[in-house]
């Protein structure tokens, strides 16, 4: 063989018989390699096929005990598998001698859907256990709780705590205490009464009728209770509510020293009217003091009032008059002018008050319908002498006593009352709108002396 090669190799036949041969047993095997790979895949196949008979014998052996209908013959479970399988693989496979059935229900579900199958009640063994279904999540309940009460509304007789626990109340309450009526008793009862900001004209005056009286007192509580009845019959002779509107529009001319809540009082006036289905009108006199304008605008935009003002040191006789005719135009029921704080003892402001007065007079014959004095119950014995000034300059009508609750000055009332004959029509015991309230006389008395 080896002597036969080289003689091929020398005489060049080797590469005409034996390279050839060679090359032809290659070309057959990539030839009939494919269907041999083939083949092999289908006996894989088939072997895949008959695992998947089995399993859905086992399968249905199981169900049927426990109640279910009757499922279709096996291959129908298997040709499903086949089914999905083929749509995976690219590759496309023989058919087979059994054609496959298409399953009632799958039991996987199709990639591009998004549904779930069917459930199917299994044993544990055979299939996962169910998705329970998802509970609805708790509401939230907040526990039982009671409002938080409303605190009370403020009443004249809150207003008085500070006159009746650190003002002269508090010293009259325990004179009255004792059980004989003597000299010492009279003496100091009427040193406290000085010192209740009443004046002195008022307290003269009720000292007189204790004297004059003082053989019917056997007690302290029978002192307390003539002065008790004095002042009440003072405050309601004098006492008249505060004026209704009568014409359109009635003119109200607010006056007082700074300070007094002059602006804010304007505020929760329109408010009230408000409330009773008026429409106010208000009118920034005060063109002295820049901040007092914008702050009866403020009260004006809380409102959803007009409000007629000028610039910065404008007239405010000129602004008065204006207001007057546009309240007249515009057919409002109320017009509240404020008006500068002056001092009593300033000469030239009381007169530009009296201007201010005659204009208006002017504009709407009769008017102002009303001149009230705005009064700071802390100012006390100077309130008196403040009302006094201004009821020289204009006809003052009526009163306003602000911020009473915190005052223990509770006093001045009564001398005002008594000395210049003008009713209180409202006070203010507290910071809020609704705080502003109607004066009672009888309540007033009983909760000075309660």
């Amino acid at each position: 063989m080896q002597v036969w090669i080289e003689e091929s190799l020398k005489n060049g036949e080797l590469f005409f018989y034996i390279v050839p041969a060679v090359l032809l047993i290659l070309l057959l095997i990539v030839i009939f390699w494919p269907d041999k790979k083939k083949r092999t895949k289908e006996e894989i196949e088939e072997t895949e096929l008959d695992k998947l008979i089995k399993a859905d014998k086992k399968l249905k052996a199981e169900i049927e005990p426990v109640g279910e209908k009757p499922e279709e013959p096996p291959f129908k479970a298997a040709g499903a598998e086949i089914q999905l399988f083929e749509e995976q693989d690219v590759q496309t496979f023989p058919e087979t001698s059994q054609k496959p059935i298409e399953p009632e229900q799958p039991t996987e579900p199709e990639p591009e859907k998004n549904e779930e199958p069917e459930s199917v009640e299994t044993s544990p063994e055979t299939s996962p256990e169910p998705e329970k279904p998802a509970e609805p999540a708790p509401v939230e309940t907040l526990p039982e709780t009671s409002p938080e009460p409303e605190k009370p509304a403020a009443t004249i007789k809150s207003g008085l705590e500070k006159t009746k626990k650190g003002g002269f109340m508090s010293r009259l309450i325990g004179l009255f205490k004792n059980s004989v009526v003597d000299d010492d008793l009279i003496e100091e009862l009427e040193e406290i009464l000085y010192t209740a900001d009443m004046g002195v004209a008022t307290v003269s005056w009720l000292m007189d009728l204790v004297n004059k009286n003082r053989s019917k007192f056997t007690s302290g509580d029978d002192v307390k209770q003539f002065l008790k009845e004095q002042i009440r019959e003072v405050l309601v002779a004098n006492h008249k509510p505060f004026p209704e509107i009568t014409e359109k529009p009635t003119v109200f001319l607010m006056v007082g020293v700074n300070g007094a809540g002059k602006t804010t009082t304007i505020g929760k006036l329109a408010h009230k009217f408000i409330a009773q289905g008026k429409v106010p009108m208000l009118a920034a006199g005060d063109t002295f003091r820049a901040a007092a304008v914008e702050q009866l605008k403020v009260w004006g935009e809380r409102n959803n009032c007009t409000v007629i003002s000028d610039k910065d040191g404008a007239d405010p006789a000129s602004v008065a008059f204006n207001a007057v005719n546009s309240a007249l135009s515009k057919d409002v029921d109320v017009l509240l002018v404020d008006t500068a704080g002056r001092l009593q003892n300033r000469v030239n402001l009381m007169e530009e008050l009296i201007k201010i007065n005659r204009v208006i007079g002017k504009a709407k014959p009769g008017a102002p319908h009303e001149t009230i004095i705005v009064i700071d119950a802390n100012n006390g014995q100077n309130a008196l002498t403040q009302a006094k000034q201004f009821s020289e300059a204009v006809k003052v009508t009526g009163i306003i006593i602000t911020k009473l609750d915190g005052s223990a000055k509770g006093g001045v009332i009564i001398g005002i009352s008594k000395e210049l004959g003008l009713p209180v029509y409202l006070v203010g015991v507290g910071e809020k709108i609704e705080d502003l309230r109607p004066f009672d006389p009888n309540e007033f008395v009983e909760a000075l002396f309660e």
